[in-house]
């Protein structure tokens, strides 16, 4: 079970875990440090909480560090907090601006899922 029991409506699975994210996690990691600078752990968090996606931590990670090269991100250490430091991360200028770009492009592509949804997703009668 995929959500530990936590479906939605219709009990319809809430949880993406085998949904193919491929082009929509770096998305879904940029809006979540939009509003607030995050630690990778949080935003791990955020993912599961605000968007249903569990993406495993080193993956995540991954991201985080090619994000940083491509200057969406930048990070810094947190030495003050308890505990190891821990990078902090938060969104660039042009983090924001690929991101409105990029929303604006997936808007544009809904409506072509939801035809296909429409057709292709009736069952053969």
């Amino acid at each position: 079970m995929c959500c530990e029991g936590d479906c939605g409506p219709n009990s319809e699975c809430c949880c993406l875990r085998d949904t193919p994210l491929r082009g929509l996690l770096h998305l879904a990691i940029l809006a979540s440090v939009k509003d607030k600078d995050a630690h990778g752990s949080d935003i791990h968090q955020s993912l599961k909480d605000k968007y249903g996606i569990d993406a495993v931590k080193p993956v995540i990670y991954t991201m985080l560090r090619r994000m940083e090269k491509e200057d969406l991100l930048v990070s810094k250490w947190d030495v003050k907090a308890s505990g190891p430091a821990k990078r902090v991360y938060r969104i660039t200028e042009e983090g924001i601006e690929y991101l409105k770009e990029s929303i604006e492009g997936l808007r544009k592509v809904v409506t072509v899922i939801n035809m296909l949804l429409e057709r292709e997703g009736k069952p053969d009668g």
